[in-house]
């Protein structure tokens, strides 16, 4: 999978990195958001393969519990109240 945007770390993420040898959880002051940094030698990547094996994993799950209708009007009543407190947040 391809990085949408990449961006260099700042001295102060690559000097977390280092002090938690390749691993450093940051959090925004701001918004109090956590992310996760990672040294890794290579880029993850997605492929086919993997694309499968988590569907067939959905659908053993789904076999195990049951599947639940979808309710489309409740997704978005979901989403806006997510959005909504995303946005009382930051201000």
């Amino acid at each position: 999978m391809d990085t949408p945007h990449p961006a260099p770390l700042t001295p102060e993420q690559l000097a977390a990195v280092t002090a938690g040898e390749g691993y450093a959880l940051c959090e925004d002051p701001a918004t109090h958001a956590v992310y996760y940094l990672i040294q890794q030698g290579e880029p993850p990547t997605i492929d086919d393969d993997y694309v499968r094996a988590k569907i067939e994993e959905a659908y053993a799950d789904a076999a195990e519990r049951g599947f639940e209708p979808w309710d489309v009007e409740k997704v978005k009543a979901e989403l806006h109240r997510r959005l909504a407190a995303k946005k009382s947040s930051s201000i």
